[in-house]
């Protein structure tokens, strides 16, 4: 049996990656008449989606600022540190558009995790700045990581996020 040695789990701003953006998007939900179209599946762009979704916004597009980013980063040291040692983060990039996580496996369930950790830097976002809103979107990426190249890999990836923003590439106190 495959052993699963983490998550690659990404998560961004609110408004920022709608369905039927040109990048594509993993958006299940389309509309109330339409329902669920192929789940689990990377959608191409699609103008007339990404200007349903526009409209269905309840609030601006979110971009962290550099207070913001602080706070989140400050959240997630917490996290780590309450779960005592039931999350340990391999890599990490905090951007103003969206967070990369490398989360190592802990036996603990990754969407209440992963629920647990946006819930948590929200809530300090909140009360920390003078943001209200949403700071995240609804959804989250997040891959299954089941081999050392693929860890090395993603924590590659994760530091080059670091270092083109001219951070170090392993920037974050809680990085295991």
């Amino acid at each position: 049996m495959v052993k699963t040695l983490g998550y690659h789990y990404v998560k961004s701003a609110y408004g920022l990656w709608l369905p039927g953006d040109d990048r594509g998007s993993w958006s299940e939900a389309w509309d109330k008449r339409i329902g669920f179209i192929e789940p689990h599946t990377l959608h191409p762009g699609d103008p007339v989606r990404c200007r349903m979704a526009t409209e269905r916004m309840k609030h601006a597009p979110v971009r962290l600022t550099k207070e913001m980013v602080h706070v989140v980063v400050a959240a997630i040291v917490e996290c780590v540190r309450i779960s005592a040692g039931g999350l340990a983060i391999a890599a990490a990039a905090i951007e103003s558009t969206h967070a990369h996580l490398l989360i190592a496996y802990s036996g603990r369930d990754i969407d209440k995790t992963a629920k647990w950790l946006a819930d948590r830097t929200t809530k300090a976002v909140h009360r920390e700045t003078n943001h209200h809103g949403p700071v995240w979107c609804k959804g989250k990426w997040c891959s299954y990581v089941f081999d050392e190249s693929h860890w090395q890999g993603a924590i590659d990836y994760i530091e080059r996020h670091n270092t083109r923003q001219g951070r170090e590439a392993r920037p974050y106190p809680f990085l295991m």
